[in-house]
């Protein structure tokens, strides 16, 4: 179980219930995820980022009614190129399975997210041709932030989904 926040602009386009209690406790070693609408030249991406890690899978704009599955998709792409095991890819993803929409709640995390966002913002003007997904994200992998230690975020996201139960 995990909660997939959304700013207010995405939100609209879920038509969440406004009587909906608080989500359930997160059940993901990778915790909820923040998702912010960008614009990289002429593309509307979806930033997706783990509160926990700061991890940051992206995707493109369209077909927000399959945004989880298509989160959870990129996810399996991004740990499988950052070597995690696919026992742990497996149990991360099972307990994706089941997830609430909610609005967006962390400033910290949102904060973070501009410099992600400036991120693939300019390895998408560098790559002009054709977006390379996979260096997308190992280059994303390695953003380094004050609220990770000054760890790189794909280092950080391996060693939590690699700990202990």
């Amino acid at each position: 179980m995990y909660t997939l926040r959304l700013t207010r602009t995405l939100l609209a386009a879920f038509d969440p219930d406004p009587e909906a209690s608080a989500p359930p406790a997160t059940t993901t070693r990778l915790g909820d995820w923040q998702v912010q609408p960008i614009q990289a030249g002429r593309r509307a991406l979806l930033l997706c980022t783990s509160e926990r890690t700061l991890l940051t899978v992206v995707l493109p704009a369209d077909a927000l009614d399959a945004l989880p599955q298509r989160l959870a998709i990129g996810l399996v792409a991004l740990l499988r190129g950052l070597a995690v095991p696919e026992p742990v890819i497996a149990a991360e993803i099972d307990q994706m399975a089941d997830g609430v929409v909610r609005p967006t709640y962390s400033r910290t995390t949102l904060g973070a997210m501009r410099g992600l966002a400036a991120v693939v913002r300019r390895e998408m003007a560098a790559q002009r041709r054709g977006v390379d997904v996979a260096a997308l994200h190992r280059t994303l992998a390695g953003y380094r932030s004050r609220l990770t230690g000054g760890r790189p975020v794909g280092d950080l996201a391996r060693d939590q989904l690699m700990r202990p139960v």
